[in-house]
């Protein structure tokens, strides 16, 4: 009787991290070398090496997508997409100061808002309005792009009735700052009235000091007047 080694797909085993293809060689014989969370947690970052070319590539793992369909306004559905997500805010992004990061981010907070609140379905109209809702924390100008394609402006009136939007919802996150106490009215009344007291009393000194000489001279002369007129 003869036996014939069987090779098991390495992925069988169950502490065994799933192989994958090398990109150079094409070789399933890698190496995992280094995992790292990746994206806020929402992908895995995995650096292998392959065991025949000893080349090194890096493979990214990430949730599968649920099944969470779109209800456009002529009622026809399409599963939900995060690239359309991405397109449209890169579009509004365009020529402006935001990194790439900080879009990938915003993207991955409205992917998970969505699916925090909607199970099945959404409305296309709520996406927009989760959109918009997170990309007024990154750009102003990105955000008035958006809402312009978004809500279909067709005059400046539209756009004016967005800043206007924009400019009291910044207002309401602003938190009061801590300022010096300002004199109130009736502080500075009688803080006049007794600027004015003193000055008063500073110029009633100084006419007194001023006119302190004139009489001594006056009692002076009265002195002199009076020997004079004993000695005659």
């Amino acid at each position: 009787m003869y036996f014939l080694p069987i090779r098991r797909p390495r992925s069988l085993f169950w502490n065994q991290t799933p192989v994958m293809r090398c990109p150079f060689c094409h070789s399933d014989n890698d190496k995992v070398l280094d995992s790292r969370s990746a994206q806020a947690g929402y992908r895995v970052r995995r650096k292998r090496v392959c065991q025949e070319c000893g080349r090194r590539f890096v493979t990214m793992e990430h949730i599968e997508a649920l099944n969470v369909r779109v209800v456009k306004s002529d009622e026809t559905r399409e599963p939900f997409d995060r690239e359309k997500i991405r397109r449209g805010i890169e579009r509004a992004c365009s020529k402006r100061s935001v990194p790439s990061e900080t879009i990938e981010a915003t993207v991955q907070s409205i992917e998970a808002a969505i699916y925090a609140e909607f199970d099945f379905e959404i409305p296309a109209e709520k996406i927009g309005e989760v959109v918009l809702r997170f990309l007024a924390t990154v750009d102003e100008v990105a955000y008035i792009r958006f809402a312009s394609v978004y809500r279909e402006f067709s005059d400046a009136k539209d756009f004016l009735r967005i800043i206007s939007v924009l400019d009291k919802s910044r207002e309401e996150s602003k938190e009061p700052i801590a300022t010096s106490k300002s004199p109130s009215a009736s502080d500075t009344s009688v803080l006049s009235e007794r600027s004015r007291a003193t000055a008063a009393k500073a110029s009633g000194g100084e006419s007194e000091n001023n006119k302190s000489p004139d009489k001594e001279k006056r009692s002076k002369l009265k002195k002199k007047s009076r020997a004079a007129g004993e000695r005659s």
